[in-house]
């Protein structure tokens, strides 16, 4: 039981700091927290939050909580580690095209879509949603499993 009671500690934190450095790269890429030249240095951040969503898929999976709350965990890992992969591949896929199709593959200002709209849309707002609906269960203490009928907080 000591064993998954430090899983559930590591689980949060990890997940908070996820959220954080989510927040901090939000901060950094809209209100010019970071000049544009530095805008390089958001990658690290948006690194540091795929590395943590794999953290914690791997520890949700293992702490012991409840059906509802491993899945909203397990959500934003997986959407953290999708905003970076979808970020590579969208710069990859766009490289690739102009190598093998030349400079006017993509029109006279044209990118590659599906990655972009999966990085900078879709994950983000399931990362959103997943951070919410964690907070909100964090917050009613209904994160972990019922252990002999009784809820440890």
């Amino acid at each position: 039981m000591e064993a998954k009671n430090k899983l559930y500690n590591s689980t949060i934190i990890i997940f908070w700091l996820a959220f954080a450095f989510f927040v901090l790269a939000i901060l950094s890429m809209f209100l010019e927290f970071i000049p544009r030249s530095l805008l390089i240095a958001v990658m690290p951040l948006i690194a540091l939050v795929s590395v943590l969503g794999i953290t914690l898929i791997i520890l949700a999976s293992k702490a012991g909580l409840n059906k509802l709350a491993k899945s909203f965990f397990i959500l934003t890992g997986a959407s953290a580690i999708g905003i970076g992969v979808s970020m590579v591949l969208h710069n990859l896929v766009y490289a690739l095209f102009i190598k093998i199709f030349g400079q006017d593959v993509w029109g006279s200002s044209g990118d590659e879509p599906v990655f972009f709209i999966l990085a900078t849309i879709i994950c983000p707002l399931a990362l959103l949603t997943g951070f919410i609906g964690s907070i909100v269960l964090i917050a009613k203490k209904k994160v972990k499993k019922a252990e002999e009928g009784v809820i440890h907080e």
